[in-house]
């Protein structure tokens, strides 16, 4: 089955229909705060707010859960391993030489929580943001345009070489090809007839793409590039985006100040 890596999700909400510049504003104010803040409670505040945000956007309850499927080991094992090694505080219980502490338990969540957080995050730009308006923005925001460019190449070539290997792989087995037996070096070896068609096919398409750019007069100086869809700020845009620095302002100072959010139990 071809792979993508699109995980853009088409809705009609005031998620979707936001600036991808003011998106990308928000994803990094919030991975700032996010690692200035160590509270349990704070943290658990945030995620609650960020499924808000998945459920105002409309994001499938399925790929939501295939997040949590998968950030549900990482943070059994860092929670884990922080209670087990770093042990600070008066002990609630003692086995051996294993302590456990209400501290480290503490900073245990919050750090896995934390990731949870900023995954969510990353996620709901993500799922919100087509994957043309996501390069065009960071264009928009200075990114070179070759760099662009090469970025959403990426992002179309990789499924679709995925998905041609997935089609020579069944043409070549349906022609007598093994590629199931063994393991390791004899495995690859196995493979290579896979190999050669891909690279093969890679070269002609380097090729078509090479003349399908020199025909737009990709390279060429003096030349300003235009858009199908182009990026414009609306008015809701910018007074999001003075919320969220408003917001980011407030509360980097109540952090920095007063030391809100940096206990892993108590808020001061």
């Amino acid at each position: 089955m071809p792979f993508s890596i699109d995980l853009y999700t088409d809705r009609r909400t005031w998620v979707h229909a936001i600036d991808p510049r003011v998106k990308l504003l928000f994803v990094a104010a919030s991975l700032v705060l996010l690692l200035r803040y160590r509270n349990v409670f704070v943290l658990l505040a945030a995620l609650v707010l960020l499924h808000l945000l998945h459920l105002a956007a409309r994001t499938p309850w399925r790929k939501l859960a295939g997040v949590w499927k998968a950030l549900l080991p990482a943070n059994i094992l860092i929670a884990s391993l922080w209670i087990l090694f770093y042990p600070s505080g008066e002990s609630i219980l003692e086995f051996w030489i294993i302590k456990i502490t209400l501290v480290s338990v503490a900073q245990g969540l919050a750090l896995a929580l934390r990731i949870d957080a900023m995954a969510l995050v990353v996620f709901a730009w993500l799922f919100t943001t087509e994957q043309p308006a996501l390069v065009r923005g960071l264009v928009k925001l200075g990114l070179p345009y070759e760099w662009g460019l090469t970025l959403a190449l990426a992002l179309r070539y990789i499924p679709s070489f995925q998905g041609l290997y997935a089609q020579i792989a069944d043409a070549q087995q349906a022609r007598g090809l093994v590629i199931n037996e063994g393991s390791g070096f004899r495995r690859v070896r196995l493979m290579m007839p896979i190999f050669v068609a891909m690279i093969i096919s890679a070269l002609r398409s380097s090729e078509q793409l090479a003349r399908a750019l020199e025909a737009r007069a990709f390279g060429a100086r003096g030349i300003q590039r235009t858009y199908l869809h182009e990026l414009t700020m609306r008015p809701m845009d910018y007074a999001l985006t003075a919320l969220i620095l408003a917001g980011f302002a407030g509360l980097l100072a109540l952090n920095l100040a007063l030391g809100f959010g940096t206990p892993p139990i108590r808020l001061l």
